[in-house]
């Protein structure tokens, strides 16, 4: 564990540094701290893994335990039915609370929601799995024959140990496709945005949001073609007793290249004077003619809210006129400046003049409309990829699984694996009958897991609504490629599992006790 930790966090490293995050000056590194705590977390869950099991062996009377007999007790699978659905009516109870609330409390109570409804599905599985079986049992015995109805009556012999088996890869692409759900809806909602709420041609910005010169606003002012030019700079500040980030602009400039509903009030802003969203506004108590308190580093400044604009996901900071920032003594820069062209300019023209503009300013990037949605969308996918990276260890483990519950139902089934063979079962069809098994037990975790992750992306995704996550989209071609995927890692993880069975002496296994 600690060699194969080892080598899986190079091969992180690697990973990252593909999708921008480069380690590559940072070793590795390898604590006493770290050899301690991977023995003490291992041994501790193999105990608590060990209890239910040891538990239960225990109270099997001896007369009862000399039979060949591995059925499960119905008391068991009703135990356990019953603690699921409890679990699952408090998870759904706590989503649809979370739904009803809003912001950042809504969406933690959605969050123990999902996690409540994973473990009631975990320990229900052994039921609500069974018509997945089944309808992969049909689907076996029309196209392989005899060899798959025997493979579906193995998956159906012992179902907690299937969904046992299944469960971890459950678990992994159900976050999978949460991700990918709330990483679709991310990107349509950028994209719907930008199409909604944005005028401007060109942005010029900074890929990591450092500011830049001012002097750029006004050469750009001065280019041919160039129509209007607004340019923002962020002040990071305290309003009230919440951190927040001020934007400072000419607000008759921005409404030219935002579309800013105003709710009440006005936008033009004069000196001490300030703006709110409509979220803002009520989670300040304020209203029109009210006073609030930036605090900036460099001291506090007694503004009046004179404006209240409808939330909007370009813009939904306190904002206030260019005058604040000499007014609190800060140095005056910009951190996005919005270009439109004139009317019957050229596009092209004027971006290639920006571009020019800045072309000896490596940090100061020129987009067009278009060329901005792209880039906000890539830094989701780039997370994504992340997130697809770090939760793949959580594949590597169900496939770890698979092969182990295998390898052990090949063992313990070695006097009938031997009694298939001796009535003309070939090694071909056994090996076939194995790796039709892994696929039941690995598409078993991925329906199971896409229909919890599909159904959690949606809920999330209603629930961070007011957070701008307005759209909701749903990866299908993605979802369809995980259950492919899973069914892939059913066939690998059946490779050593078929080849011992293929590989066992008739005669032996016949005899074996």
């Amino acid at each position: 564990g600690l060699l194969g930790g080892w080598a899986l966090a190079a091969g992180l490293k690697a990973l990252f540094a593909q999708f921008g995050l480069d380690l590559s000056s940072t070793p590795l590194v390898f604590s006493l701290r770290t050899v301690i705590v991977a023995y003490a977390v291992g041994i501790a869950i193999t105990l608590v893994a060990a209890y239910l099991p040891a538990r239960r062996a225990s109270r099997i009377p001896p007369v009862a335990a000399m039979r060949d007999d591995v059925a499960l007790p119905e008391s068991s699978i009703r135990r356990r039915m019953l603690t699921g659905a409890g679990l699952g009516v408090v998870g759904i109870g706590l989503m649809a609370s979370g739904l009803a609330g809003s912001g950042g409390s809504g969406a933690t109570l959605v969050g123990i929601g999902v996690f409540g409804i994973l473990v009631a599905v975990a320990l229900m599985s052994p039921v609500i799995g069974r018509p997945v079986l089944h309808a992969l049992g049909a689907a076996y015995r029309r196209l392989f024959g005899t060899v798959g109805t025997l493979a579906t009556e193995n998956s159906l012999r012992n179902p907690r140990r299937t969904a046992a088996t299944a469960s971890a890869l459950m678990i992994g692409l159900t976050l999978v496709s949460t991700m990918s759900v709330i990483g679709a809806s991310v990107n349509a909602s950028i994209e719907s945005s930008v199409d909604k709420q944005f005028r401007t041609d060109y942005v010029m910005t900074n890929p990591v949001g450092i500011p830049f010169s001012a002097r750029f606003a006004e050469q750009a002012r001065r280019l041919d073609g160039v129509g209007s030019v607004a340019e923002m700079q962020y002040l990071p500040a305290k309003v009230g007793r919440s951190s927040s980030m001020v934007v400072a602009a000419d607000a008759s400039r921005l409404a030219a290249v935002f579309h800013l509903k105003v709710r009440q009030g006005t936008l033009d802003l004069g000196r001490g004077q300030v703006a709110l969203s409509q979220k803002g506004a009520t989670a300040h108590h304020a209203r029109i003619g009210d006073h609030l308190t930036l605090a900036f580093p460099s001291g506090r400044q007694r503004v009046e809210v004179a404006g209240i604009y409808a939330d909007s996901v370009v813009l939904s900071q306190p904002l206030a006129p260019l005058s604040l920032v000499s007014d609190a003594h800060l140095p005056r820069f910009d951190n996005t400046v919005a270009v439109n062209a004139a009317p019957g300019a050229s596009l092209s023209a004027v971006g290639q003049e920006l571009r020019r503009l800045v072309k000896d300013v490596p940090t100061v990037n020129v987009q067009s409309k278009a060329e901005f949605s792209q880039a906000q969308r890539a830094q989701v996918d780039q997370l994504l990829y992340l997130i697809y990276g770090l939760l793949g260890l959580a594949i590597v483990i169900a496939v770890l699984g698979i092969v182990n519950t295998l390898a052990l139902s090949v063992i313990e089934r070695t006097r009938e694996v031997g009694l298939l063979r001796a009535v003309g079962l070939s090694r071909r069809q056994l090996r076939r009958m194995v790796r039709l098994e892994a696929i039941a037990i690995a598409v078993l975790g991925a329906v199971l897991g896409i229909v919890m992750g599909l159904g959690f992306g949606v809920v999330l995704q209603r629930a961070v609504a007011d957070q701008g996550i307005t759209d909701l989209a749903i990866p299908g071609v993605r979802l369809v490629a995980f259950v492919v995927v899973a069914a892939v890692v059913g066939v690998l993880a059946a490779v050593f599992p078929a080849r011992r069975a293929a590989r066992l002496n008739v005669l032996q296994a016949i005899t074996t006790e």
